[in-house]
């Protein structure tokens, strides 16, 4: 396999749940893990980053935490390194040598912000960094550590980061703590939860993608849209507001499925879904869990489009329809087994989600892997059905850019 890179993003949120850094991972395919202890994988793999993508491509307007060992941050090409653009994670069981205490205090004697990453904190830590706390902005900090040991912090000027933020206990938790940001994959407090239950017309138009996606004829899917005034009205809004360039205005829904087709029809209507049930506060910016949607479903189906003779019928349909199904509990925090259960979706879509079987559920895993940066189990993946990594490379970096896009056009509005 040709040496590639790979890259992924894990978004670090503020309390108004809005995207604030990300954690940039990367690593070439000659690598084994994000940062190695060598000089080459810490500081020529992130150079590559840079060259290759650009940085404002990579993050849009925002920073991104880099983690750095001994080697990474003693290494003089550091200082070309933007310092408006990234912030140093110190790992937290690196040895604190004084030539190494030294560089810290000069990076930040320069503007370089730096961090301690992602420790379970207990008093051994907090003396270990003594002598460069005043260096130092941010602590990532394990939301798992005991709430005595993260009242240490308590008077130290330090940003606190919570990590491994996964469940509605663990996010309450990091409030509670007053925590300034959170970091993991639980995006945003939804509006259901105390009930078990579907907002009805996120249901509806859950409904009506599950319909349209089971091959019924155009007749019978304009006959669902009449029985469902108010998404209808919601969908010729949307076509008519200059999304589009249609010579003449448009006037009925069977109009939309001859223009659009099925699948623009299917992501509007999951979209829909995902926006009208996140919250963001005043601001008109996309939360963090409809850009998981959009970079997970774009990369889903680009893949998709790489694997040939799949033996499935609109693949591409499919693989998009289970990228939204698989960030409902999310949306709802609602178990997945009862959103299918109450969806009735077909058994193919369920057993890709619930059991990761067949070809959808091997491109979901995929998804998710490259998500969590599991690059072994993604190279597996590529491995078996001929993609090239320079697609895959390509790939990752236009999903990333999509999304850098689509938030820059909502600050701009």
């Amino acid at each position: 396999m040709n040496s590639n890179l790979y890259i992924a993003r894990q978004p670090i949120l503020d309390k108004n749940d809005n995207v604030f850094a990300y954690e940039l991972l990367y690593r070439d395919s000659n690598q084994s893990s994000i940062i190695k202890n060598d000089r080459h994988a810490t500081v020529t793999v992130l150079s590559n980053v840079l060259n290759k993508f650009g940085v404002k491509s990579l993050l849009g307007n925002h920073k991104a935490f880099i983690k750095a060992d001994k080697k990474f941050i003693m290494h003089d090409v550091v200082f070309y390194i933007p310092k408006e653009h990234f912030i140093f994670a110190l790992q937290a069981n690196m040895e604190l040598t004084q030539d190494l205490e030294e560089r810290i205090v000069e990076l930040n004697e320069k503007g370089y912000l730096l961090a301690i990453n992602d420790v379970v904190f207990t008093k051994e830590t907090l003396e270990k960094f003594s002598n460069i706390l005043k260096s130092i902005t941010y602590i990532k900090v394990d939301i798992n550590t005991s709430k005595e040991n993260i009242e240490l912090l308590n008077g130290l000027n330090l940003i606190v980061i919570f990590t491994k933020v996964e469940t509605h206990e663990m996010y309450d938790k990091a409030k509670e703590l007053n925590g300034d940001y959170v970091q993991g994959y639980f995006f945003s407090k939804p509006k259901i939860l105390e009930q078990e239950k579907f907002d009805p017309n996120s249901l509806k138009a859950i409904n009506l993608c599950n319909y349209i996606m089971s091959d019924s004829s155009i007749d019978e899917i304009v006959k669902k849209f009449e029985e469902n005034h108010e998404i209808s009205l919601q969908l010729l809004k949307y076509v008519n507001s200059g999304s589009f360039h249609f010579r003449h205005k448009i006037s009925s829904v069977r109009q939309i499925l001859t223009l659009m087709g099925r699948t623009p029809l299917t992501q509007w209507l999951m979209l829909m879904v995902y926006s009208t049930n996140t919250t963001s506060n005043d601001k008109e910016v996309e939360s963090p869990l409809v850009q998981l949607l959009r970079s997970r479903t774009n990369l889903m189906v680009g893949v998709s489009k790489q694997i040939e003779d799949s033996g499935i019928e609109n693949l591409t349909s499919k693989v998009y329809f289970v990228g939204v199904i698989s960030l409902l509990d999310t949306l709802f925090n609602v178990k997945m087994d009862l959103i299918l259960e109450e969806l009735h979706i077909d058994t193919q879509i369920k057993d890709a989600i619930i059991s990761k079987k067949g070809i959808l559920g091997e491109i979901y895993s995929f998804a998710k892997n490259l998500e969590q940066f599991n690059i072994k189990a993604v190279e597996n993946f590529c491995d078996k059905y001929d993609i090239e990594t320079e697609e895959l490379e390509k790939l990752t970096f236009e999903v990333i850019q999509s999304v850098n896009e689509f938030e820059n056009s909502r600050d701009d509005a």
